[in-house]
């Protein structure tokens, strides 16, 4: 199955719903919800991330909700980057001063694992050889 990455800007966006990109956010997450869009994979430092804003502004039960949806979801796969790709975030995080740990982490990740794909609203990725999307489903051809 086509895998994407996807960011804490996303995820947060369709969790929060004050967010000013929530319907943009609520449109990738239901997309991959409903198969229209890649199965998305979400690293445990942009879950942390996620959650944690999540938590800040809108109270533990939308973070926790939002947290068992991910869970139970099949599209959605949590995973954690390895000491190898640890190391190589390191690196992209000096050369890169607009990404944050937690973006060079993705970065790192991405590399290391084939993956091309990254939904993100978060500009600071055009810096750096990813595929940023916003919308839409890069595995389909164009019409």
């Amino acid at each position: 199955m086509p895998e994407a990455v996807v960011d804490t800007t996303v995820l947060y966006a369709a969790a929060y719903p004050h967010d000013n990109r929530h319907a943009e956010g609520l449109k990738v997450v239901h997309g991959i919800d409903d198969g229209s869009l890649p199965e998305g994979i979400v690293l445990g430092y942009v879950l942390a991330e996620t959650l944690n804003g999540l938590n800040e502004r809108a109270g533990t039960r939308l973070a926790d909700e939002f947290l068992t949806r991910l869970e139970e979801n099949e599209r959605f796969h949590l995973r954690h980057t390895n000491v190898g790709q640890f190391a190589d975030a390191k690196a992209v995080f000096r050369r890169y001063e607009n990404l944050s740990f937690v973006d060079s982490l993705i970065v790192a990740y991405m590399r290391d694992e084939g993956v091309d794909y990254l939904y993100s609203f978060d500009d600071d990725f055009d810096a750096v050889d990813v595929h940023r999307i916003e919308d839409g489903n890069p595995f389909e051809p164009e019409a």
